[in-house]
């Protein structure tokens, strides 16, 4: 692994494997370092939107994911103490675990040539004069070496310690959020081909099924409600239920999956637009920015991403365009694609966070604002 690579990429999650297949299958050499060892868990809605089918089927991975996923066709959003909304999805979405979901992806860009190495960390970036980046890497037992790279994605997900050292402005955003997860069993066809979203003062939370039969349990709160409460995931859940009783009534139907290890927790999550490049390094999925869950859209977009950064990074070492311009090109294309659905995001966000608000405005505009908040009009 020493010695020049063509490119790095910096995680292995949907957007880090994607890239990576992308490049593997146009000729160039990648190398993909994770940190974690798979199958890991992870905080996430684990839903997949239907638009992702194309991204998958690029990937060669469409067969894999829909053979196991549970199809999701319906979507309904719960109101504290009132009104329900439910409706059609504009195409049938995959419930599908990140646990294996990354395993498929990642063995994809393997498939496609790309090398992927687990376990290790990525502790430093330092760009050259001669155009190329040096990665820090430390790997099993804290050994520590440097890997040189002619070009670099980051894909390392909502927050990592590069971003500190990198100075991202997001950092100093004050909204700062916490998400957490955890797995349950059903009885029956409880929640069968349906996502529920609920929201209660502070955050919202949502069930679906993934795999096996298993039911997913997501949710974000606001830093300043969190505070508010006693410390722990269980309280946060507890406040979750008190104040939606549909969730609290679906909940009481579920018992906790057997060596599910409780509740996961994660943050900050800073629910905002991000630099999508920073000097030579071309961001992807959440290091680009973070997509509101209640969108149900962040894995897709993950995807695309990914997809995207490797498509331009394959045309620059094609000759299409100077390698200095890989990052321009990448920032103007990722601003044109995803940049509405930030701002839809952050509109919607203030629905979603303030109940009452959301309750008046269901009231006033009825199913159509729902439907519209939610990329389903």
């Amino acid at each position: 692994m020493r010695g020049e690579r063509e490119i790095v990429v910096i995680g292995g999650g949907p957007s880090g494997s994607a890239a990576a297949s992308v490049l593997a299958r146009s000729g160039r050499d990648v190398l993909v370092l994770e940190k974690d060892r798979f199958p890991r868990r992870k905080v996430c809605g684990e839903f997949l939107a239907g638009r992702a089918r194309g991204s998958l089927a690029r990937l060669d991975a469409l067969t894999a994911v829909a053979a196991e996923a549970e199809p999701i066709d319906r979507a309904s959003l719960h109101l504290p103490r009132g009104r329900s909304v439910s409706f059609a999805l504009p195409s049938a979405a995959f419930g599908i675990s990140r646990a294996r979901l990354d395993e498929v992806l990642a063995a994809a860009a393997t498939s496609a040539g790309a090398e992927v190495a687990f376990g290790m960390r990525v502790i430093g970036l330092e760009e050259t004069r001669s155009g190329s980046v040096r990665v820090g890497v430390a790997g099993a037992g804290g050994r520590e070496e440097t890997i040189p790279a002619r070009a670099v994605v980051g894909a390392w997900g909502r927050w990592n310690a590069l971003d500190r050292t990198l100075d991202r402005r997001f950092l100093r955003n004050g909204g700062r959020f916490f998400g957490w997860s955890g797995d349950y069993d059903a009885p029956g066809d409880l929640l069968r081909g349906e996502a529920r979203l609920y929201l209660f003062p502070g955050g919202y939370a949502g069930l679906s099924r993934v795999e096996g039969g298993a039911v997913h349990l997501a949710g974000v709160i606001a830093e300043r409600a969190q505070r508010r409460l006693p410390a722990g995931w269980t309280a946060v859940v507890a406040h979750a239920r008190g104040s939606n009783p549909a969730l609290d009534r679906d909940m009481a139907l579920l018992r906790p999956r057997a060596g599910d290890g409780g509740f996961l927790g994660t943050g900050p999550v800073f629910f905002t637009r991000k630099p999508s490049s920073e000097g030579r390094l071309l961001m992807a999925g959440d290091a680009a920015g973070v997509i509101d869950p209640y969108l149900g859209e962040g894995l897709a977009v993950a995807l695309e991403s990914g997809i995207l950064a490797g498509e331009i990074l394959a045309s620059a070492f094609a000759g299409k365009f100077a390698m200095g311009e890989a990052t321009a090109r990448y920032s103007r294309a990722w601003n044109a694609r995803f940049s509405d659905r930030v701002r839809r995001g952050a509109a919607g966000r203030a629905l979603m966070l303030h109940p009452g608000a959301a309750r008046v405005a269901a009231a006033l505009a009825g199913e159509r604002l729902v439907r519209l908040a939610m990329g389903s009009a």
